[in-house]
């Protein structure tokens, strides 16, 4: 008689893995986390710094949804419930609906996790 014992691993869903699965190259080439305080958790690219960002947040503070459309990129900040933000950056003339969509269901992904 021979035993097999099988171990299935399964990968956890952690902060990480949402902010980099955001990344497509096709409407986001770049996405981070951003804490309460305003300073990165999490990001994608040393090129892209978030962190700038909170001034523009503090502009608005009521609004959840910030888009900023610049000459390079459209810079899009999500705040959530728990005042932490996840900032993506989509290329010119990239679909801005597509990028909103994928960050709402990332912003809820996210959630049980901070």
């Amino acid at each position: 008689m021979q035993i097999v014992i099988t171990r299935q691993v399964l990968q956890p869903v952690v902060p990480n893995t949402v902010i980099v699965d955001l990344v497509d190259e096709e409407c986001i080439i770049s996405a981070a986390l951003m804490d309460i305080e305003g300073f990165t958790v999490e990001r994608t690219s040393n090129e892209f710094k978030p962190t700038v960002m909170t001034e523009i947040l503090d502009l608005n503070p009521e609004s959840n949804l910030i888009t900023v459309v610049g000459e390079d990129s459209t810079i899009i900040i999500s705040r959530l419930e728990s005042g932490h933000s996840i900032i993506i950056q989509c290329p010119t003339g990239s679909n801005l609906g597509k990028a909103r969509q994928k960050l709402s269901v990332a912003c809820k992904a996210i959630i049980p996790f901070l």
